[in-house]
């Protein structure tokens, strides 16, 4: 049997399909023209191994020009670095009572990774103009195309019929991931696959990888040791354009006086300790390396250079690092699933590599050892959460001690209110503030009474059912009336403000607010789930039933969820005007933003690239670098897909992603085709 065939792979320049095996040493491929395609063609046996090729194409197992793998490298390796501020104005902004009346935004994270992600998109087109025009163009055959349309459809179609298209466009603020991203990662999805042939190939992407993930630890290791580069002068210098504030004093010149003075110009609103990298939210810093330790862990494991061993050993103690010290409960998770799917699939080949295997085991228990008061702190309140077991943080019981509002419901001059599940009506003269009428559900009126709290009278409802709040009738400079409903115990004042068309909430951005009974779905008693995902979810779950088929457009979740809900924010423990711009869950957020088709669609590209690596992985020899870094990258994907139960996507990990996913694809095509050959011989 020959040797190759033996370890499970075939070495491509031995064997190759569409090469007559007798006259193989002279390498010249058999070229036949088709006869409707002009200058497209099928090169030999090759048929079946491409959708569209042109005369000059180049075989799927020959190795691209690298100056094309530029646009991929940068695309998934160095994207996620990017850091600078970008200052613009939003003038819809104010128009929603839930935000204050302010146009001007600053990101740092967000804009110029979304122009690099564009810069990468028209990199590749021109790369592909270039085999157009060279006639070395080449689509590989591939499954994947189809949920890949199908996506791009729905999310364009949820484009076109939104109501806040250019916000659908561009993404909502501090996120940037509108619909001309989410196509630029199909379009780079498309490219890596097509781009990526060889071993060779993958190291150009996978090397540069490896140097931007050391980069990006050592920062997180600097913020971890309270010496984080962004707070240095240098550091702030580097992301802070040095502009011109109205006195002629630079951006520049205010970072060094602050330094004298031993204080940062830059306020963080990052915690000191915290490693955030430079992807916006602590949490992302371990959703993103779910892709990566495992890719370099195996990398670690298989490689035989003593040199590369220990750079993988040391890239791989970094990335540990960053992931425990990050303390995200939702990449622990992610990390579970790769954990347990490892074993699955490796089964007896894990005693075969005990040694690195302990080695990865040591590292890793020491890096949590170093960072225990990060994590088990973050991994208690987790398991008290999901076990819904009350703590300071699980939001349920933030309402005052003696009672709990379930509603307020705003009908005319009404107030329909519900205090620990019984209702009443509080009805409001408009024109005498002190002319206040209580009844109960049953319709029947209840007697109010003048009473005394902390030196000011206010009234009191005369049943023991509602003794619990007052109702203190009050006016402002503009001749407004209000009716200000304060239960016992709770600092939180309900300003009612009555206006000719009835009475509304006076939010603290001084809109008026006509409330109701906001749907939800789910968690019911348990509001306070990860870290009160479990009430986003409960709120957001009902507004799926318009998204079904188109969503409400990408990125536009924040203008839909229900922000008028002060009670629900209020009951889990929040200040009740935050803003809740993301649902902490990427499923749910692209079935409101591009619809359920769209997820489905994902689901079945995601599915169906897991099913094609069970069947590869399961009798894999990982004999070579190809097979090492496709199964990495699978355990990565399935982590990374587990923690998005939890976290949200965004233009700071997706192009790692799907660059990726890219290459994990590519390389399933190449194991395929060498698997293929051998059985043939």
């Amino acid at each position: 049997m020959p040797k190759d065939k033996e370890n499970g792979n075939k070495d491509p320049g031995k064997l190759k399909p569409g090469f007559d095996k007798a006259k193989s040493g002279d390498m010249k491929r058999k070229e036949q023209k088709s006869p409707r395609s002009g200058g497209m063609f099928f090169k030999g046996s090759r048929k079946d191994e491409y959708l569209w090729a042109m005369s000059h194409a180049i075989g799927v197992d020959e190795s691209v020009y690298p100056p094309q793998f530029l646009p991929s490298a940068i695309f998934t390796a160095f994207v996620v670095m990017i850091t600078k501020a970008y200052y613009y104005d939003r003038d819809i902004m104010p128009t929603f009572f839930w935000y204050p009346n302010e146009t001007g935004l600053s990101d740092f994270f967000s804009h110029y990774k979304s122009v690099a992600i564009v810069v990468c998109v028209f990199s590749a087109l021109f790369m592909l103009l270039y085999r157009l025009v060279t006639q070395s163009l080449a689509i590989k055959r591939s499954v994947f195309y189809v949920p890949m349309l199908v996506y791009i459809i729905f999310v364009l179609l949820s484009y076109i019929f939104s109501d806040y298209r250019d916000i659908a466009w561009e993404g909502w603020n501090d996120r940037l991931e509108g619909t001309y991203i989410l196509l630029s990662y199909m379009f780079m999805l498309f490219y890596v696959i097509n781009t990526v042939n060889t071993e060779k190939n993958v190291k150009y992407i996978i090397y540069p990888l490896a140097v931007s993930s050391g980069i990006l630890s050592l920062l997180g290791v600097s913020q971890a040791a309270d010496m984080d580069f962004f707070r240095t002068v240098a550091g702030q210098k580097l992301i802070l354009p040095n502009v011109l504030d109205a006195e002629g004093v630079s951006v520049w010149q205010k970072i060094d006086e602050a330094a004298e003075q031993g204080m940062t110009f830059l306020e963080f609103t990052f915690r000191n300790k915290e490693i955030y990298q430079t992807v916006y939210n602590i949490d992302y810093v371990s959703f993103y390396l779910n892709l990566l330790v495992p890719l370099f862990g195996m990398l670690f494991i298989r490689e035989k250079s003593v040199v590369k061993k220990i750079v993988w050993g040391c890239l791989f103690s970094l990335l540990i690092f960053n992931f425990i010290g990050s303390a995200s409960s939702g990449g622990f998770l992610g990390m579970f699933v790769v954990v347990v799917l490892g074993i699955a699939v490796l089964n007896k080949r894990i005693w075969e590599w005990r040694k690195p295997v302990i080695v990865l085991m040591a590292i890793t228990l020491a890096m949590a050892g170093f960072t225990h008061e990060r994590w088990i702190p973050e991994l208690g309140s987790a398991i008290r959460s999901v076990l819904n077991i009350s703590d300071e943080n699980s939001g349920d019981g933030a309402a005052a001690e003696t009672g709990r509002i379930d509603y307020f419901i705003n009908d005319g001059f009404d107030i329909i209110f519900s205090v620990n599940g019984d209702e009443g009506t509080i009805s409001i003269n408009p024109v005498d503030p002190f002319d206040i009428t209580v009844k109960d559900a049953e319709g029947s009126g209840l007697g109010v009474k003048w009473a005394e709290v902390d030196n000011s009278p206010v009234f009191r409802v005369n049943d023991p059912r509602f003794d619990i709040f007052t109702l203190t009738p009050a006016n402002d400079e503009s001749g407004f009336n209000y009716c200000v409903f304060k239960l016992d115990g709770s600092d939180q004042a309900w300003n009612f403000r009555v206006d000719p068309d009835g009475v509304a909430l006076l939010n603290d951005m001084g809109k008026p607010v006509k409330l109701r009974k906001v749907p939800s779905f789910g968690f019911e008693n348990n509001q306070g789930f990860g870290s009160n995902r479990g009430y986003i979810w409960s709120r957001s779950l009902p507004l799926l039933k318009d998204t079904i088929f188109i969503g409400y457009g990408a990125d536009t979740f924040c203008i839909y969820f229900p922000h008028e809900d002060y009670i629900g924010k209020y009951n889990v423990g929040w200040d009740i005007n935050i803003i809740v711009d993301k649902p902490h869950n990427m499923y749910i957020g692209v079935m409101i933003g591009t619809g359920v088709i769209s997820m489905l669609a994902l689901l079945a590209l995601w599915g169906i690239y897991t099913v094609q690596c069970l069947r590869l992985y399961w009798r894999e020899k990982y004999a070579d670098f190809n097979s090492t870094v496709g199964f990495g990258i699978f355990l990565g994907v399935c982590g990374f897909l587990t923690s998005a139960l939890v976290n949200d996507s965004s233009v700071s990990v997706m192009p790692m992603f799907y660059g990726l996913l890219g290459i994990g694809i590519a390389i399933n095509i190449i194991l395929k085709k060498q698997n293929d050959a051998i059985e043939q011989t």
